[in-house]
């Protein structure tokens, strides 16, 4: 089946390389060497910066998300505590297909806005970047509950907090990669209840560049005790699986809250202060940094703290 173009891009000498090659199958056959928005996205999908864009996509009904017809309304995100949306960057247009269920808007500007939308209910806002004359900025407007905000964490990402501190959602830290897999630098701004991502493009890079915030509430899909309620398997969510690998910064950010997700979810004090404590907290960021692939996550509650770093030099299992 043909794919439906957006718009196409010149393909960089690399990104021919990677077509004559057949590296990405299928997806990868456009004609004249040139890419489809979908081509943009499986090629940043075999990069490290991005290896799962386009892993656990749902249908966005199945996912508690509304992705509009035009870009001039929001995206409505419903897997936090609370419903929050988000309005795109670019003019108001409609979307349009640009294959495998995905809706792309044409900025008008340069870029094109690319919701994807996960089973877990997070989102990822991409953005297709097509040469060196598009924005390096990309504002996205956050309509919040009462008393809620955004604020900026270590790690580089965003927490959207409610009137409490509590958080609600976490917005991962930036990435964004040109079309020869090489990372451009990128970072995030909080303007008021706006989250601005600026990418430093320029015309040294191979367009088109993709970058996305990837924006989720939950962290935890399932768990359950045993061994007498000492021990408890964490099943993570794909946001939370993906969140981290390899970053300790970012699981020091992260970790608390995917474990206040999880002890709201018991019954007891008891067991509530179990996954309340330093231990668990710490196993939950060790399994984010050193083993989010593994399911789930076996967590000791029982075991001494020996700290994030401890736990990770014992792989999670001292």
């Amino acid at each position: 089946m043909k794919l439906k173009r957006l718009r196409t891009f010149a393909a960089s000498a690399a990104v021919g390389c990677l077509l004559a090659a057949g590296i990405g199958g299928a997806a990868f056959a456009s004609t004249d060497d040139e890419l489809t928005v979908l081509d943009a996205l499986e090629l940043t999908a075999l990069t490290d910066e991005a290896p799962t864009l386009l892993n656990n996509v749902s249908a966005p009904e199945d996912a508690g998300i509304v992705i509009p017809d035009n870009s001039g309304e929001p995206i409505i995100v419903g897997s936090g505590a609370e419903e929050i949306s988000v309005q795109l960057p670019g003019a108001s247009v409609d979307g349009e297909d640009v294959g495998e269920g995905l809706v792309g808007y044409d900025g008008g500007d340069g870029s094109i806005a690319v919701p994807i939308p996960k089973d877990d209910g997070s989102i990822q806002l991409i953005s297709v970047i097509e040469g060196a004359a598009s924005p390096t900025e990309y504002r996205y407007e956050f309509n919040l509950p009462a008393g809620a905000s955004l604020s900026a964490v270590e790690d580089g990402g965003v927490a959207v907090r409610d009137e409490d501190g509590e958080v609600l959602y976490a917005v991962l830290a930036p990435w964004a990669v040109d079309a020869d897999g090489a990372a451009v630098d990128t970072r995030y701004e909080v303007d008021g209840t706006a989250l601005v991502q600026h990418v430093a493009h320029t015309s040294a890079n191979a367009y088109p560049v993709v970058a996305d915030p990837w924006l989720g509430g939950t962290w935890v899909q399932e768990w359950s005790w045993y061994s007498g309620a000492t021990r408890i398997a964490m099943t993570p969510t794909t946001f939370a699986q993906w969140a981290c690998p390899g970053n300790v910064s970012c699981a020091l950010t992260w970790q608390g809250v995917a474990a206040t997700e999880l002890a709201n979810a018991q019954v007891t004090q008891a067991n509530k202060n179990k996954i309340n404590a330093s231990t668990t907290r710490n196993q939950i960021g060790c399994h984010m940094v050193a083993g989010p692939l593994k399911s789930p996550w076996n967590l000791e509650t029982n075991k001494p703290d020996i700290g994030l770093p401890g736990f990770i030099a014992t792989l999670c299992n001292p």
